[in-house]
């Protein structure tokens, strides 16, 4: 505050005009200058506010608990906030910037709070305005009964609302980082227990409860899947799969090993990238989860060996999968079929290409070799002489069948060229 007496004075906070008498000017908190008699007729209204502080805050109580969410809060919880408000709006139409001494100004906290105690941030913003527009019509009620100047209610109602948008965003950007808190722990808690059912690590009483813990019914059966991509990070492929679900009424989703994991309570339908491999098994009920998710990965581990793409099931990979749940008698059978040939042969790996070829070909020596690339005869030259290594019999039935499933036993469990 600085004294000014004629003509024009530069006083901290800009210039101001001074004619005649002596005039008194005070600087707010922002550096603008303020008439002394607007601030002085801000400040007794203030004051009168102040005194009333007690009915104000009960007024504030009574504006959150008609919001139907906040009563879970304790008024007595509510009510230091609310008295907060009250002294935050003395200090703005005072233009200071700090609270006094021992007035706690967190209102971050506050708003991370009423977020844990599961308040729609619309209703924890709906609250706090409220409470600053009661503030701001008892301080527009007490202006007008002294008759203060309109430019005096104007500035007070600036000072209040600009307060207003201030700390309903500290109230916002905390409910907002303990959103964020909730969601990464709920999203950790889900990515513990899928892995658990994954490993198999919990016993049947235990994954019941477990489940439960997270919304799932006993009495309801669930589809469980194990999804893999070529081109995507786990995290991104997690997405997709959400997406890709669309709604459901369960949706449990998280990452293990490289690879994303779910339990669902419908199967995916949406779309999904070519580099995306699911594999898919149920529906089932909670205590068969873990067998669900050891089916899942079967087929998900056998579909990509087999170059799968999209969503597989045991429909879709039913005698592959029995390759797979049956390495003995895939062994004896490569033994017989491939292993003669991969030791007898310049041109083995030729051999055995060919002959699959035909065989996923309906055994037409035509669209074999169109598919090989090759002459026919060059095709009835590998087959002769695969015939020849292994003592096979292409023309019977029982044969083929033992060469179809040596040689997926092969392209399971050999590695590649």
């Amino acid at each position: 505050m600085r004294l000014a007496e004629g003509g024009v004075r530069r006083l901290s906070g800009g210039i101001v005009r001074v004619s005649g008498a002596l005039n008194v000017v005070c600087t707010n908190e922002k550096g603008r200058t303020v008439p002394e008699p607007l601030a002085a007729q801000l400040a007794l209204v203030a004051t009168q506010l102040l005194q009333r502080a007690d009915e104000l805050v009960a007024a504030q109580l009574r504006v959150t608990g008609a919001i139907g969410s906040y009563r879970v809060v304790p008024p007595s919880e509510v009510q230091p906030s609310a008295y907060r408000n009250v002294v935050r709006v003395v200090c703005a139409l005072r233009g200071e910037d700090h609270l006094p001494a021992g007035v706690a100004a967190d209102e971050r906290e506050t708003g991370r709070r009423r977020a844990l105690q599961g308040i729609p941030g619309a209703d924890v913003l709906t609250a706090y305005r409220s409470c600053i527009a009661l503030l701001r019509d008892e301080f527009l009620r007490v202006a007008q009964a002294r008759a203060t100047p309109a430019d005096a209610v104007l500035l007070g109602t600036q000072r209040i609302w600009r307060l207003g948008d201030h700390y309903s965003n500290e109230f916002l950007d905390g409910y907002r980082e303990a959103e964020l808190d909730l969601t990464r722990r709920a999203e950790q808690q889900q990515t513990i227990l899928l892995a658990r059912l994954v490993e198999g690590t919990m016993t049947t009483d235990q994954t019941v409860a477990a489940g439960v813990g997270f919304g799932l019914a006993a009495d309801k059966r669930y589809w469980v899947l194990r999804a893999r991509s070529d081109g995507a990070d786990p995290l991104a492929l997690r997405r997709r799969l959400e997406r890709a679900a669309g709604a459901q009424d369960t949706a449990l989703v998280g990452t293990y090993g490289g690879d994303v994991v779910a339990v669902l309570s419908r199967p995916i339908t949406g779309e999904l990238t070519d580099d995306v491999t699911v594999g898919l098994a149920g529906p089932t009920g909670l205590p068969q989860l873990r067998a669900g998710f050891a089916e899942a990965t079967q087929l998900l581990e056998v579909a990509t060996r087999f170059g799968h793409r999209g969503i597989v099931d045991r429909d879709c990979l039913a005698l592959r999968l029995a390759v797979a749940k049956e390495p003995e008698l895939g062994k004896h059978l490569h033994a017989r079929y491939v292993e003669p040939v991969e030791a007898n042969s310049a041109i083995g790996e030729a051999l055995l290409t060919s002959v699959e070829t035909y065989l996923t070909r309906r055994r037409s020596i035509p669209e074999a070799a169109t598919a090989l690339s090759v002459h026919v005869n060059t095709l009835r030259y590998r087959l002769e002489r695969f015939a020849t290594l292994t003592g096979a019999d292409l023309q019977d039935t029982d044969t083929m069948f033992e060469i179809w499933w040596a040689l997926q036993y092969r392209t399971l469990y050999e590695p590649p060229i």
